[in-house]
């Protein structure tokens, strides 16, 4: 990913929307200075995601503040959709 804003000659990032520490430590271990890391506010994050970025911030992903006191206890607290529901929808 480096590669590519290299080549397009990005030296500074002022606003990196992605709560991926990879892209972000594979950004900034490349010279790419990324100011500001948003993050993303819960009502942005559909019910159906629910499930995968509470288990993406447990296992690592910058949240900030957003997701802050998730831990083992509120990633099982968590719940997706039943299967009968997401079966229904694809028809």
């Amino acid at each position: 990913m480096p590669d590519a804003l290299h080549w397009l000659g990005v030296t500074k990032i002022h606003n990196f929307i992605s709560m991926s520490d990879m892209k972000y430590n594979a950004i900034v271990n490349t010279g790419i200075t990324i100011v500001n890391r948003v993050e993303i506010p819960r009502e942005l994050v559909p019910e159906d995601a629910q499930v995968e970025i509470t288990a993406k911030v447990f296992h690592g992903y910058n949240a900030g503040k957003t997701y802050e006191g998730i831990d083992k206890d509120e990633l099982e607290k968590t719940k997706g959709r039943p299967m009968e529901d997401t079966a229904q929808k694809e028809r």
